[in-house]
């Protein structure tokens, strides 16, 4: 399995640190073919990465699993005409989600979307009448699971 996700910064933040050492463990103990994060703006990465790093630009040479963090990128990443199946993390702390008319567009089919805890997957459920895939801890089967791998 390909598996990208896209996020606007490469940067160690919280989600970032969860998101490279969930591919870093993936990619060393070969759960994926090829692992890669697609960002938009360049930040300082504590993390030593086993995966490749790309900017947003790259994304349209990408085929596979693509997870989006923010609807920023999910409105980039749709526009990409390459076989990709695309997914979404929903985030209440994501101040820019707040536009209900961009989460009823995610209701969908074509879009997958994940929460990491039980309050995110409330909050979506509530505003868009779509319940996500709670996802707490990520491991590779679940996300295959997921996009039908």
């Amino acid at each position: 399995m390909n598996l990208g996700f896209y996020t606007l910064s490469n940067g160690g933040s919280p989600q970032n640190t969860k998101i490279f050492n969930f591919l870093n463990d993936a990619t060393s103990k070969g759960d994926v073919k090829d692992a890669s994060v697609f960002f938009r703006n360049t930040d300082f990465n504590p993390i030593a990465c086993k995966f490749g790093m790309f900017d947003d630009a790259d994304v349209w040479h990408f085929k596979g699993n693509l997870i989006c963090t923010s609807i920023e990128t999910l409105k980039s990443a749709i526009n990409v005409v390459n076989d990709i199946k695309l997914g979404y993390l929903f985030s209440v702390e994501d101040t820019s989600e707040r536009n209900i008319f961009d989460l009823v567009a995610l209701s969908q089919d074509r879009i997958k979307v994940f929460v990491n805890n039980e309050v995110d997957y409330n909050s979506f459920y509530r505003l868009t009448g779509k319940k996500p895939v709670l996802v707490e801890n990520w491991t590779v089967e679940k996300i295959k699971e997921v996009f039908d791998e």
